[in-house]
């Protein structure tokens, strides 16, 4: 009985930490995506300082990126669902597999690195996952993947985050 309701609290903690992972990684993509706005509009103050050497550092960020940063395993903060990125390939694919918690076949794959951004596309092909699909934002200071998630069977899209399993 005693081992039981350890395993049941340790269950609930393990519970807690994704949901407390989970609403982390919203805030952070929430907030992210309210500086781009803002950036977009030409709201940002910073936006209309823009320097020569601003630029000089993003143009060497996209050329020193090593996008085999994101190579390994990825785990969903609000569920026991894990990308396995294996390769990222010089044409803009991307070797990935994904399991939950059994594997669900990946039916293409891609990566692109754009104005300072790297960005991963993951579509399933499988039964009850028919188009699904992943478009993640890689957050190099925070080592976190984090984005949208399309359940193409409810038609719904979900924000979701990834921390690399260590």
């Amino acid at each position: 009985m005693k081992v039981a309701i350890k395993k049941y609290r340790i269950q609930e903690q393990k519970h807690r930490l994704l949901v407390l992972c989970f609403a982390i990684t919203t805030i952070v993509v929430a907030c992210d995506q309210q500086e781009e706005k803002k950036e977009s509009d030409g709201s940002a103050s910073t936006a209309s300082t823009t320097s020569t050497a601003t630029e000089t550092v993003k143009t060497q960020e996209q050329k020193t990126f090593d996008r085999s940063i994101l190579v390994g395993d990825w785990i969903r903060t609000d569920a026991e669902y894990r990308i396995a990125i294996s390769e990222l390939l010089d044409d803009g694919t991307l070797k990935a597999g994904y399991f939950n918690p059994n594997p669900i076949n990946v039916g293409k794959a891609g990566w692109i690195f754009s104005e300072g951004t790297m960005k991963i596309y993951i579509e399933l092909r499988d039964e009850n996952y028919p188009g699904s699909n992943y478009n993640l934002v890689y957050y190099p200071e925070k080592d976190l993947l984090a984005g949208k998630y399309f359940q193409a069977v409810e038609g719904v899209t979900y924000d979701v985050g990834f921390f690399r399993k260590k």
